[in-house]
Parts: structure tokens; sequence; C-alpha cells
């Protein structure tokens, strides 16, 4: 009954530890038990329940794509097609084409929420908790399919927020500048009652599951070998020497002597023993030395090795017999087949272990594993009751449902012409302008903040201010500025308006702009920017700067086994024009194999360089080489192979390199001298 308990044990903590290495967070949901709810309104949803308990959590539909509205109370969305023209042609100056700019949520309404919760409490008197955890594709988890859009002569300005909202409320935005022609055709296929319009948009996540794994039975037939071990162990020996037929009789005599050292010790002698002996035998006979030998007071030495021949001889003879029924293939069933072998060593003992779970425990506190003697592999078989006990009934342990955490792809996709379907009558979302009319004496001067911007708001950006001025052929020119904060972005959205009174003013220049960032730290940039050509059709203001969520992972196991506490990504690149640092550690003892940190590079930098910083117990710090990253926030924390194998020329050489690491400054600043982006300009380029 105990050792049931320890295989348990091991199974139960190894489950556990795949389990928590999963990353699996709050939510524990089962594949297999789904439920499929139609609301009122027609729309179809799926529910996973949790895997213990009667809650259900949600996957949103593709219908709870909408768009946002305003927080005004309005109600009114967040969506504006704008086509402008003049009555001038192109070549005479004339100007033609359209705004488009919308932002994008997913989530059920209350409503909704209120049917579903009713629909699965009258099924099973279920709980419904909310939705599925969704994570972002690590790329581009937003994706617009449109031929327009995505088209650089159609739409020469075209940018999206690139992520997709993992929460109900979270935004989507897109934002494009059209030319006549790419106006033109997406008005068609707004407005002509086609089936479909030329956008779609895609939100790609993935969301983790509990999938039953596998089942399988151990059957421990000892009864099988009680009257014909010494016939078994022959068997053995003559498996082990097959190649060596001549060295039979040797082995024949060597085991007879060690049987009735073991009787004259200990007495009668066990089924178990008797293969013990034997395995020890065939070691000696071969030359295997890994195995030990036997001392005094009847001590007896097995090599790991030789302890799972004897294993897989025992399972040919049907002794042990094992049916494993894999549902999926996951190499993290492996640990679990090992755990069976960890049961047969403790099948030497008549060691009692505790329940698995008391109260609130999730540990074991057993004896101390007396067999398993060195860190070489050996086991050490020391009392006489490890070598004579018998066992002498059959046991039987079953597995069942043993469950692993498994992510699956999912993907939201909406069209386009419904959301405008809702919106074409509203003058607030869909307009045209003639800018030669006379009711424009007014102009707006339309700036739009890139969603990026406000992401970086009160991280690296305190504000943007803006200065407009235009000259005028009569009277004073104008001349006017705007700031945007965080505040204001939250309050009034992306879109910002100067309004320039036209009055007597016949000159046909467009206006002009400059825009500079207020940057944490008081700094400006750009220090002293220029003036340039506005365009009446709006100014998208685009950060100087981008965020990069760097994602930095490492093999712990293998860094513990080579004696590594801490792995640390040293980074530079340019911000602002500068060479900057950020280091990211990833701890052992933390037991967090991925770390996310976000940078911020300047926009037109296509990437950066990197180095590894590995802290060694009794090494100190170990500096690898710089290497460049285009286009790919992704790190992996790779021990090099001369590392493993202790190369002594190249641990002289990172060992040195580690010796001269610098800090930098509290805004990650470094000292001029130890500038690494020079090296890489080929790649990375340099800072205009």
């Amino acid at each position: 009954m105990y050792k049931t308990k320890i295989l348990t044990s091991i199974l139960l903590l190894v489950c556990l530890s795949i389990f928590l290495s999963s990353g699996l967070l709050a939510q524990s949901l089962s594949y297999e038990n789904t439920l499929e709810v139609v609301l009122d309104d027609g729309i179809n949803i799926k529910l996973f329940r949790t895997t213990s308990g009667n809650d259900y959590y949600y996957l949103p539909p593709p219908q709870s794509l909408q768009l946002s509205k305003k927080d005004d109370g309005s109600e009114t969305p967040e969506f504006l097609f704008l086509k402008y023209t003049t009555e001038d042609r192109v070549d005479d100056g004339g100007v033609q084409g359209g705004i488009l700019h919308f932002l994008l949520e997913w989530g059920l309404s209350e409503e909704q929420l209120e049917d579903l919760r009713q629909k699965v409490s009258d099924i099973d008197g279920g709980n419904v908790k909310g939705p599925v955890d969704l994570q972002s594709d690590t790329g581009n988890s937003f994706q617009i399919v449109s031929a327009v859009l995505t088209d650089d002569e159609f739409a020469p300005n075209f940018v999206t927020s690139g992520k997709a909202p993992a929460l109900p409320g979270g935004k989507a935005a897109v934002a494009a500048k059209l030319n006549k022609e790419g106006t033109q055709i997406l008005s068609a296929t707004f407005e002509k009652s086609n089936s479909i319009s030329d956008v779609s948009l895609a939100l790609n996540y993935s969301y983790t599951v509990l999938v039953e794994a596998a089942e399988g039975e151990i059957r421990y037939n000892w009864d099988l070998i009680e009257n014909q071990s010494v016939a078994m162990a022959h068997d053995y020996i003559r498996k082990e020497l097959d190649n060596e037929p001549a060295k039979w009789d040797q082995a024949m005599k060597s085991f007879n002597d060690a049987k009735d050292k073991m009787a004259n010790e200990c007495g009668l002698g066990s089924a178990m023993g008797d293969l013990l002996v034997a395995g020890k035998v065939a070691d000696e006979i071969i030359g295997n030395t890994s195995g030990g030998g036997s001392g005094g007071a009847y001590e007896y030495y097995v090599g790991e090795n030789t302890m799972k021949k004897i294993y897989e001889f025992m399972q040919e003879k049907e002794v042990i017999t094992l049916e494993w029924k894999e549902t999926i293939a996951d190499e993290r069933l492996e640990v679990i087949r090992a755990a069976f072998f960890e049961y047969f060593l403790n099948a030497f003992t008549d060691q009692e272990f505790p329940p698995f779970f008391q109260s609130d425990r999730l540990e074991v506190d057993g004896p101390k594993n007396e067999i398993k003697q060195n860190a070489e592999g050996v086991y050490t078989f020391k009392s006489c009751t490890q070598m004579t006990s018998q066992k002498s009934k059959s046991k039987v342990i079953k597995l069942k449902n043993i469950t692993l955490p498994v992510k699956r792809d999912y993907q939201m996709v909406t069209n386009l012409a419904s959301t405008y379907n809702q919106v074409k009558d509203n003058k607030n979302c869909v307009a045209s302008i003639n800018l030669n009319d006379p009711f424009f004496e007014h102009r707006d001067i339309n700036f739009i903040l890139d969603l990026e911007s406000h992401d970086m708001f009160n991280k690296e950006v305190n504000y943007v201010a803006v200065e407009v001025r235009k000259k005028r052929n009569a009277g004073e020119d104008f001349s006017q500025s705007l700031t945007i904060d965080a505040d204001k972005f939250k309050n009034k959205g992306a879109r910002h308006t100067l309004t320039y009174a036209r009055g007597e003013d016949k000159n046909p220049d467009l206006y002009e702009y400059k825009a500079q960032w207020s940057l944490k730290g008081g700094q400006l940039y750009p220090e002293n920017p220029g003036f340039e050509k506005g365009d009446w059709g709006g100014i998208t203001l685009t950060p100087p700067i981008k965020p990069h969520l760097i994602e930095f992972e490492a093999d712990l196991d293998e860094m513990k086994s080579l004696g590594i506490v801490r792995a640390t990504l040293q980074m530079r690149y340019y911000k602002f024009g500068k060479e900057v640092e950020t280091n990211i550690p990833l701890t052992v003892s933390k037991k967090k194999p991925l770390i996310e940190e976000t940078i911020f590079t300047d926009r037109d930098s296509p990437g950066y360089v990197y180095r590894l910083v590995l802290t060694h117990k009794t090494k100190g710090k170990l500096a690898l080489d710089w290497n460049a990253k285009i286009n790919d926030d992704y790190v992996y924390a790779a021990i090099p192979d001369e590392l493993r194998e202790e190369d002594p020329t190249f641990l002289e050489t990172i060992i040195e390199a580690g010796k001269e690491i610098l800090k930098p400054g509290p805004d990650g600043t470094i000292d001029p001298d130890s500038s690494i982006l020079d090296k890489f300009k080929d790649v990375i380029g340099v800072p205009d």
C-alpha cells in the first residue's frame, strides 16, 4: 500500500511541476468539458468548464468585435471616413483623397452576458466567470486584410496598433490616409451593397486548456519468479554474456558463491536478491567496474545501468508489464514513464510513506531514500531485509486522466461592411468635404496621434507640442500651437484640431508645422525642429521611438547543471540618437524561465545588439560576445559548447570580458569610450 502511495506521490509531483511550468494562471480549463450555447440573438458561444468546481469561461465570438464608442455618453462610434476634394484638377494644384480612422474592441454586452449566464445556469447550474484568458500572438496579432489599405500607392500612410487587445474593452486602432483612387475604391466597397467590403480585421490569440493526455497501468507479477528465480538469474547472465559463452561456467560459479555468501550472512535469499546477484556477476565478468562490489555487514552495490537492465529483463519475462496509452504526443510524458522505474527501486524497501495530500500540504514528508547512495548512479543494498524480503503477491497500479496544459490558437475575424452600415448615415463618422467650398473659410488642421504614442505617455514621453504657421498674402500670418499630453489623449482621443481662419487669404501655399516631444528627464527631441509642409488631409504624429517587448528565455535546468545562477541579457541600442543600455536579469532560483521587458528604440533603427553575461557560482561574471538582432524581439540564452566543455582558452576570454563590465547611467546612457554600436553600424545603421 505504501509503495503505491510513493509512486502516486512521484507522479503527482511530476504532473504538478509540468502544470506549473506551463505558465497556466488562474484558469484551469478542461478541453473535454465544454458547452455550446446559442444566445437569444442567434450568436453561438463556446465555453470551457474548469477542472474543479462548476465555473465556465467563454471564448468571445467574432460577432463581439465592434467599434469602440466615445466615453462622453453620446454613444458615437469612434469611426471616421472623411473624403475630401477640391474643384481644381490635380495637375492644377487640386487635391483629392480620404482619411480612414477607427478604434475596435471586443466584448459581450450586458444583455448578452446576462442571457449567457442564465442559459448556462439552466443547463447544469454552472457559473459564467468571464472570458477565457487570451494571449496575443508575439508577432503581429492584429492584422488588416485589405487590397487598398496595404497598397503603398492607394494608402501612402497606413498604421495600426499592431497588437490585438487581450481584455474586453481593450482597443485596437487603424488609421490611413488614402489617395484619390484608394478613396474611390474603398468607398465603392462600403457603399455599393457588396456582400463584403475590402477591409477585414483578424485578431490572433492563443489560450491554454488542460487535455487528457494519457492513461496506463503497471503490473508487478512477483509470484512468477518466486519458484524460478535461480533459472531466471541464469537466463539473465546468459543474455548479458551472449557474445562470450565460454565464460558461462565461470559466471555460474561466481553466482553460486555469491548466493552462498548471502545465505551465510542473511539467511534465505529472495527472487529479487537472486537477480541483483546475477547483475553483479554479469558486470564483473564483462569487466564493467561501475557496478562496484560487495562489502562487510552485507553491503551490495549495483550500477544504475544494471538496475535498468534488470528492470527491462523483468519486462521481457512479463514479471513487470506496462500498458500505456497516449492521446497526444508530448515529451513531458517521458518523466511520468521514468517514475515507474523509481517505484521499482523503492520496491526493495519496506519504508512507509504518508498520504500525498494532508490538509493544505503539497509535499510528501517521506523517509529519505536509502537505496541510491551516491552521485555516480550506484545503488547500495545494505540490509539483509532488502536482499531477502519476499514479494509473494502481484500488484496492479493504474493511472487515469493524466492531463497536460496545451496551447490552442484562436482567431476572431470580421469584415468592416456590417460595421460601416451602422455609421454610414452618421455625419460625425462619415462625411465629404470640398476644400474650395466657401463654407470652409475656417479650415480644420487635424493632428492624429499614432496609438503607440498613448502607450509611451508617462513612460517615456511627457507631451508633444505642435506649432503651426500659415503665411497670408494680407494681414498677419496665422500662428498657433497645440500641446497634447496623456490627459488630453484620454479625454479627447487620438485626433486633435487647430482651426485656421482663411479670411481674405488667397495664398495657395499649404500651412507649415513642427513637432517637438518632451521626454522623461526634461529632454526635448528634436532640440531644434524645423518646419515641414502640412497637408489639409491631416498629419499623423508619430513618436521618434517605438516600443519592443523583449522576451528573454533560458533553460533553467541546463544553467543549474552548469553552475550558472543568473543570465543577464545586456542590450545596446539607439534611443533619441544616443547609445543606451538595458540589462534584463534571469535568475535560476526564481524559477521563471521567461522574462518580458519593454524597451524603446529609435523608430528608424532596425534592431539592437546584445550579449549574455552569465554569473557562475565559482567563476564569477562570464561575458560572451556581442551579437546583432534585426526585427526580432526574442532572445534565447544559448550556452556555448565551449563553456559546457570548459575550454580553457574560451573560459579565460569570457572571464576577462566579465571583469570589464561597466554600469550604465540611471537613464541607460553609457560612457562613449565603451561604445559598442559603432562596430555594428553596417548592420543596424547609425543615427542621423
